[in-house]
């Protein structure tokens, strides 16, 4: 599956050209390959779900990633990315 947006947020509905109806209430939607490069040809967009900030430290005991040494999710001790 591939997560687009439609065009415009408000649309809540969309027929993909497998047939099949997808429904959101937010303008975003899980799509098939195939349907969702047709709605990226009618001005869909794929959303930017960012990536990992470089530096910082990761807990190797729930894997939270941290600007800090002491994890604030579990409190163990993070190491270096």
């Amino acid at each position: 599956m591939v997560r687009v947006g439609a065009p415009d947020g408000r649309v809540r509905e969309v027929d993909g050209v497998s047939g099949r109806r997808y429904r959101s209430t937010d303008g975003m939607y899980e799509m098939t390959p195939r349907d969702a490069a047709a709605l990226l040809q009618v001005g869909g967009f794929t959303p930017d779900l960012g990536g990992r900030v470089a530096g910082g430290y990761r807990c190797p005991d729930c894997g939270f990633g941290s600007f800090f040494r002491c994890c604030s999710r579990c409190g163990g001790d993070c190491v270096k990315e």
